[in-house]
């Protein structure tokens, strides 16, 4: 019952009412902090041991490993405001495993904003003491534009490149470009223009490709990006020998035309106005933090935000979260679908169905907890 009832991530209120609902016994305060004292051993052990294996899977996904590997972190707090504790999570950018979590406490440092830092710190420690094992060094290393942990790689990171996720470079870009796109009439051709009105969505995905498409050459991407002036005006000189506007002899631009020198200049100053366009050596990499984003909404089936736990607590439900990723973050697809967002038509993405998570955690905390007692 106690090994359920750490596994399932449940929280103590809600194990009792279960219970009293169910009619069912229930086990005590007391014997649960008996028992805690021996399972958050073996759960830790476990996730040493899942860290190592996610680490040299990822090493072996890299045929030349003398450049090292690749990397993306991103923090989360444990709770919405004032967090107590955050976790600085590592995953590996080929396998998507988790190789590391750092927690940082406010015993570390009061401010909560500051322990994304000391936990990339510790990650870039950990990987150190392990060189000598394993031969680890970091190529590049994605994260959410962090500007101390930017600073941190570029003074200390004497062979890492450190790169910024697309997501979050791009995710306000429409909303942007819509200024320029739509606004009172009496300040048309100022602030915007009407021959922009159709093209807010569209310039996003030119950045996406331009960001893909540079060969992770700085200097190519920025005229890369200023050349969406010059295909909306209908001039495909520089654009992408593959694209459509040069392959297909009947190719018809499905947008308005520029032709207004001042809705080119508005359009030109917006473009030199995006985080991709003055900074382009962060974006060189076109990497984003899918999985890790996606690994801090998992982890929220052990970690209630609304929750302050101890240190041991929060420390063991990580780890339990971590156990669980990485044991199913890979696995097999039965089936494809198609997904349409209502708010976003163009949107249409292919969505995997995913078989069943085996949970083998499960049981292999229980082999090693029955050894104990």
């Amino acid at each position: 019952m106690s090994h359920g009832f750490y596994v399932s991530g449940i929280l103590p209120n809600q194990y009792s009412r279960f219970c009293q609902a169910s009619n069912i016994g229930t086990i005590g305060e007391t014997t649960l902090n008996s028992i805690f004292q021996k399972y958050a051993p073996v759960v830790s052990q476990l996730v040493k041991e899942s860290y190592e294996t996610a680490l040299l899977e990822e090493i072996a996904s890299y045929e030349e490993l003398q450049e090292g590997i690749d990397i993306v972190t991103d923090a989360r707090h444990g709770t919405r405001k004032n967090s107590m504790y955050t976790d600085v999570v590592c995953l590996g950018a080929r396998t998507h495993k988790v190789l590391r979590v750092e927690t940082i406490s406010k015993v570390d440092c009061t401010s909560a904003q500051k322990h994304e830092l000391i936990g990339t710190e510790r990650i870039y420690e950990y990987f150190k003491n392990l060189r000598d094992e394993y031969e680890v060094k970091i190529r590049v290393h994605c994260h959410d534009r962090n500007t101390s942990v930017n600073k941190f790689i570029r003074i200390n990171g004497i062979d890492t490149e450190s790169t910024n996720d697309t997501w979050h470079a791009t995710k306000n870009i429409a909303k942007e470009i819509k200024t320029i796109c739509s606004g009172p009439r009496y300040k048309e051709g100022q602030t915007w223009h009407p021959e922009l009105s159709d093209k807010a969505a569209s310039i996003k995905t030119h950045l996406y490709w331009a960001m893909k498409n540079c060969n992770k050459d700085p200097v190519k991407l920025k005229p890369s990006l200023l050349n969406i002036v010059e295909h909306y005006k209908n001039n495909h000189e520089h654009c992408s020998e593959l694209s459509r506007c040069k392959t297909d002899s009947n190719y018809e631009p499905t947008k308005y035309l520029i032709k207004d020198p001042k809705a080119e200049m508005l359009l030109g100053r917006a473009l030199m106005n995006t985080q991709v366009y003055k900074s382009p050596t962060d974006y060189i990499h076109c990497m984003d933090s899918y999985y890790v984003e996606s690994f801090n909404n998992a982890i929220l089936q052990y970690h209630d935000k609304r929750i302050n736990f101890s240190k041991q607590v929060y420390i063991l439900r990580t780890s339990l979260a971590v156990l669980d990723w990485n044991e199913h973050v890979n696995r097999q697809t039965t089936s494809l679908k198609t997904d349409q967002d209502a708010k976003n038509p163009r949107r249409q993405v292919q969505v995997k169905i995913l078989k069943r998570k085996s949970y083998n955690m499960w049981s292999e905390i229980w082999d090693q907890l029955v050894k104990i007692y």
